[in-house]
């Protein structure tokens, strides 16, 4: 499961147009890996400038005039961690190549807006992990192949699955 957590100002995101077509962009970065889109859960978490601090400042907040040098914190922030579980980043020219699709699916959304953004990817062992209590079954397998095309979880013959 990959699991997006998109924290935002109120006066970002703001319709459900714009939630539902950044959540289906960063669902096309996994079904072309082959992911079941089921795997992709995309969080917006609105959060209010006055609890959110950046180096101390409020973001966005009224520019001041004894700032100093730094970003504007007029501009929106946005903070985006990535927990990847269902697959495994497995050298150097494919992170960098996921890092690249991942700004081309953030970019119309956030960059060409003037937000400032940031994000992190944590890989996390599947070993604990579930869905709707099941092991989910191993990448490629028949099983597998089976949850993307019916885009849900289902039991499975562990063989199958790739867990023997």
């Amino acid at each position: 499961m990959p699991l997006w957590v998109i924290y935002h100002p109120p006066n970002t995101f703001t319709t459900e147009e714009t939630r539902a077509a950044l959540a289906k962009e960063i669902v096309a970065i996994y079904t072309a890996a082959s992911l079941p889109a089921f795997y992709v859960n995309t969080l917006f978490v609105p959060v209010q400038p006055t609890s959110y601090f950046i180096g101390g400042v409020s973001r966005p907040s009224a520019p001041a005039p004894d700032a100093g040098p730094g970003p504007d914190a007029a501009k929106p922030w946005i903070r985006i961690t990535i927990q990847n579980i269902a697959r495994k980043i497995p050298n150097k020219a494919t992170a960098d190549r996921f890092l690249e699709r991942v700004d081309e699916a953030l970019r119309p959304f956030i960059a060409d807006k003037g937000y400032e953004w940031e994000y992190s990817v944590e890989e996390t062992s599947r070993d604990l992990w579930k869905i709707n209590g099941l092991v989910p079954p191993m990448p490629g397998s028949e099983a597998e192949k089976v949850w993307a095309r019916e885009n849900r979880s289902s039991v499975f013959d562990k063989a199958q699955g790739g867990l023997l």
